[in-house]
């Protein structure tokens, strides 16, 4: 059985660490080990969790996780700095993926809402009114404003499609823009 040790604490009854004694046995973890592992090294994963999610009960989850994942790894033969600093890497993976599910959640989310705003019914009217303003302008015009707001082309794409130079398609752009808004001002 180890013998209880204090670690550099200004007040021994308040913190008792264990010290290791004995090597794992056929490749298994001494639970004496990872009770001493789990003492010596929590408050310092959890402050340093805490300090990275900034909310208590996250950083005790993950804290939790931290030790929850080293248990099956754990070696008892190498150094407390050795192993702090393999805590340390378990902690900073352990806290990769707890960023990369919480921002996958917000993608979700942003998703659904894409997807239910590509679902809603068009307005009839508006796509009448827009179709009969496009009627109006000369081909090139009309060409040019659809495969740039219709089908959200980039100013290149609509350059390459329409076999222009990205210069004169933001001209086009322009010019049908001020057209359209001249044509529809005067049917009002």
């Amino acid at each position: 059985m180890p013998e209880e040790v204090t670690q550099g604490d200004p007040a021994p009854d308040r913190r008792r660490i264990l010290a290791l004694r004995r090597p794992s046995v056929a490749g298994r973890v001494d639970p004496e080990h990872l009770i001493w592992a789990y003492q010596s090294h929590v408050t310092a994963i959890y402050q340093y969790l805490y300090s990275r999610v900034g909310n208590r009960a996250d950083a005790e989850d993950l804290t939790s996780a931290v030790f929850t994942k080293a248990i099956g790894s754990m070696r008892s033969d190498v150094s407390t700095a050795e192993l702090r600093a393999w805590l340390y890497r378990v902690a900073q993976t352990t806290l990769a993926d707890h960023w990369r599910e919480f921002y996958a959640e917000a993608t979700r989310e942003l998703e659904d809402d894409i997807q239910r705003e590509g679902q809603a019914p068009e307005n009839h009217e508006a796509v009448g009114r827009v179709e009969t303003l496009l009627s109006t302008l000369p081909e090139n015009y009309r060409r040019v404003l659809e495969l740039r707001f219709l089908r959200g082309y980039s100013i290149r794409e609509t350059a390459r499609e329409l076999g222009l130079s990205e210069s004169n398609v933001k001209v086009l752009q322009f010019r049908a823009l001020n057209r359209a808004g001249r044509d529809r001002k005067g049917t009002n």
